[in-house]
């Protein structure tokens, strides 16, 4: 008997001695010998390890939830001057947040608990405990009513959209600019459903034939995800959040075999969410699952933490950040497009 306790009466938990701990790498990887969400914490940096490390993996972000209200622009920004990121899903809002903060605008302090009559008397608009001034929100809405003179096509994917207008920003510190500036694509599958997309009715109210404007073809950028996938030989995904970014990226593995005829999920993956898996939403639906779709690989490295993202993505990124080798040796990613075919992935 005491011999087969000892199958599973091997490894103590070790207490947390916050004496030794002096940086965010220090933090991260005491949590292996802790447990509950602490130690998910560390199988995430571990699994984010192995992606970064990986020659040839390619990795997509699905970015969900108020990042940018919550604090979190800087450190998405970061992810992809620092190469921790290759292909960016996102939400439209959080795209129209980073947009806001670009021409000048900016979150504020606030509460759950403030007055959301007098908020709305003030035309304030509040993000949980983060507020914005709703007059400053529509005068970006209308900024981007109008097509970016550098955008020469009519009918265009959401990344190329995004392409052309973060080449037009000018703050350093956008996230939109940062990836347009490095070759980052950043789709937005479900564009119309964001402030972006209500700039954009705009335009199309102005039309006086139906061939003028500007036209998001969302099919388009299905396809050309789809061509990532299947150029890569290897993919990763980090999934901040669930809803639409997470399942576009989580239905490559499907997508691809259908189209291309290529068997191909993910090799790593890690989420952080809140969404309970017993609610049979995406959101919240395990790795295990994924694998009864072919949306990860037999064999994969995976894992998830049932926390905050704005807790757990800064201690993840500052851990792989001081930690510093695996991504100041990795290649930066360039993708080389025509219209909407894939003809090249670089790795400079």
């Amino acid at each position: 008997m005491k011999k087969r306790k000892s199958k599973f009466l091997h490894q103590p938990i070790q207490h947390l001695n916050l004496n030794r701990t002096k940086s965010l790498l220090d933090l991260v990887q005491a949590f292996q010998h802790t447990s509950f969400q602490s130690r998910n914490i560390f199988k995430c940096f571990e699994v984010y390890r192995k992606m970064l490390n990986d020659p040839t993996c390619i990795v997509f972000m699905g970015l969900s939830g108020a990042m940018i209200p919550g604090g979190m622009r800087r450190v998405i920004r970061d992810m992809i001057e620092m190469k921790l990121v290759d292909v960016i899903v996102s939400t439209g809002a959080n795209i129209f947040h980073d947009l806001f903060e670009n021409f000048g605008y900016r979150h504020y302090v606030g509460g759950q608990d403030d007055d959301d009559d007098a908020l709305r008397r003030h035309r304030i608009v509040r993000v949980y405990d983060a507020l914005m001034d709703d007059h400053e929100i529509n005068q970006v809405i209308h900024l981007l009513s109008r097509v970016p003179r550098e955008l020469n096509e009519k009918v265009v994917s959401s990344r190329r959209y995004l392409e052309v207008l973060g080449s037009c920003l000018t703050d350093q510190g956008s996230i939109l600019k940062t990836a347009s500036r490095y070759g980052v694509p950043v789709f937005v599958p479900a564009l119309s459903d964001s402030s972006i997309g209500i700039g954009l009715t705009f335009l199309h109210l102005q039309k006086k034939v139906s061939s003028e404007g500007l036209i998001i073809d969302q099919i388009q950028d299905s396809f050309e995800i789809a061509q990532l996938k299947r150029m890569a030989s290897v993919t990763g995904a980090i999934y901040v959040g669930g809803g639409v970014p997470k399942n576009y990226i989580q239905q490559l593995g499907p997508v691809s075999e259908l189209l291309f005829q290529k068997e191909s999920g993910h090799r790593y993956a890690f989420q952080i969410t809140t969404d309970d898996p017993k609610w049979g939403g995406l959101s919240g639906c395990t790795f295990e699952e994924a694998k009864s779709w072919g949306k990860i690989e037999k064999g994969s490295s995976y894992s998830a933490v049932y926390m905050d993202a704005t807790v757990a993505l800064p201690l993840l990124v500052g851990a792989i950040l001081q930690e510093g080798t695996v991504y100041q040796k990795r290649n930066r990613r360039r993708f080389r497009w025509e219209g909407d075919r894939l003809k090249a992935i670089q790795f400079i």
